[in-house]
C-alpha cells in the first residue's frame, strides 16, 4: 500500500486529534521528532501507567521530552484526570449525548478517527447500558490510502457492470479494512482503467470502521454512490438496505457471527453482489468458522482473496476462483500468489 506523505500524516494528528488532548499531553506529544508523528498508528492512554505510541515498529513509550523509549521509568504517565478530561473534549463537553456509541465501546471522532473506551461496564438486563469510571483510552488514527486496492480490483470486477461476490481473509492488522474501502470507492465512482461503470453501494458498517461516520456523514471516501448504515448490526442492516435502498452492490466487514450466512443467502438471491471480509491466515482457517463454511459449501462467493502482511499491510498472497469444500480438500484453481 502506498502512504501519505509525512507532512500530510502530522498536520492530520495536529488538527483531528491532538486538540483533544490536556495541554499537558499535547505539550509532550508536539516535541516529538514529526517522524515519529508522521508514523503513529496508535494513541493509548491508560490511568497510572505511561502514554503509548504505536507504529510500525511496534510501541513504545513517550517520555516528557517526547522521545519514544522502552523503559516506563522515563515514560510521561497518564494521570486519570486527564483522560476523564480527553474523553470530555472528545464528545464537546457532552458524553451523555455519545452515550449509544459509548455503550458499544468507543467513539468516533471527526476526520473518522476511532477512539476505544475502558473502564466499568454498566449493566441493565444483561446488556451494556454505559461505560463509567473511564480507565483507558485508544486512539486508532484513521487514514486513508486512496488506489492501495490497484492490485485486487481486478479480480473483483466481471465485466463494466458487474463483480463477484468476494470473500476477502486476512489476519489482524493487515490493512483489510483500508482496502474493503477503497473497493467501495471504485465500484461505486468507477473507472476507465477497467471500463466499469459505478454502481450503487451499500456499506453496512457495524463498527464504523469502513466509512467512519461523524454525527451521519461519512469522514473516508466511500464513493460517490454510496449509501452507509452505521453502526448497525451487519444481519439487520443488509435486510435494511435489501429494502430501502436498493443496491447493486453490499459492502460489510467480518463475518463469522451466527445469522450471517442467512442475510448473505437473503442479499445474493435478491441478485445483489457482496463484498465482505472475513478473519483468517488463509483459506484452511475458515473451516473452523461454521457459518463462514455454510457460505462456502452454498458457493456464494465467487473469488476468495487472501491478503497477509508478508511485504507490509495487504499483501495480496493469492486468489482462489470458485472455492468449495470439495475443492478445498482435493485442490484448488490458483489465479495468482
Amino acid at each position: 500500500m502506498t502512504e501519505d506523505k509525512p507532512r500530510d500524516k502530522k498536520s492530520t494528528l495536529e488538527k483531528e486529534i491532538l486538540r483533544y488532548f490536556p495541554q499537558t499531553i499535547r505539550d509532550v506529544l508536539l516535541k516529538a521528532d514529526p517522524a515519529v508523528l508522521s508514523d503513529i498508528e496508535e494513541i493509548r492512554l491508560r490511568a497510572g501507567k505511561p502514554v503509548t505510541l504505536l507504529n510500525s515498529d511496534g510501541d513504545w513509550f513517550v517520555n516528557k521530552e517526547g522521545k519514544l523509549t522502552c523503559r516506563k521509568e522515563n515514560a510521561y504517565i497518564a494521570d486519570p484526570m486527564e483522560i476523564t478530561r480527553t474523553l470530555e473534549l472528545m464528545s464537546e463537553k457532552s458524553v451523555y449525548a455519545y452515550q449509544d456509541e459509548v455503550r458499544n465501546g468507543f467513539i468516533t471522532l471527526r476526520g473518522g478517527h476511532r477512539v476505544g473506551i475502558a473502564g466499568r461496564v454498566v449493566l441493565e438486563n444483561g446488556m451494556v447500558k454505559n461505560i463509567k469510571d473511564i480507565s483507558g483510552l485508544n486512539i486508532r488514527i484513521s487514514r486513508e490510502v486512496p488506489g492501495c486496492s490497484g492490485d485486487i480490483i481486478r479480480y473483483i470486477i466481471h465485466n463494466s457492470s458487474d463483480i463477484y461476490n468476494t470473500l476477502i481473509i486476512s489476519p489482524p492488522q493487515c490493512g483489510k479494512t483500508t482496502l474493503l474501502r477503497d473497493i467501495a470507492r471504485i465500484i461505486s465512482d468507477g473507472t476507465d482503467r477497467y471500463n466499469f461503470k459505478g454502481v450503487k453501494v451499500g456499506v453496512v458498517d457495524e463498527r464504523s470502521e469502513i466509512a467512519a461516520c461523524f454525527k451521519g456523514v461519512p469522514q473516508n471516501n466511500v464513493g460517490i454512490r454510496t449509501d452507509v448504515l452505521d453502526g448497525c448490526p451487519k444481519t439487520v442492516g443488509m435486510d435494511m438496505m435489501l429494502r430501502s435502498m436498493s443496491p447493486r452492490v453490499i459492502i460489510t466487514d467480518e463475518i463469522g457471527n451466527q445469522g450471517d450466512r442467512d442475510a448473505i443467502l437473503r442479499v445474493v438471491n435478491a441478485g445483489v453482489k457482496i463484498i465482505a471480509t472475513a478473519h483468517g491466515y488463509g483459506i484452511s482457517d475458515l473451516k473452523t468458522r461454521r457459518e463462514v463454511l455454510n457460505l462456502m459449501e452454498d458457493k456464494i462467493f465467487e473469488r476468495y482473496i487472501v491478503l497477509s502482511n508478508a511485504k507490509g499491510p495487504g499483501t495480496l498472497e493469492e486468489v482462489v476462483d470458485g472455492l468449495t469444500m470439495r475443492q478445498l480438500v482435493a485442490g484448488r484453481q490458483r489465479l495468482t500468489g
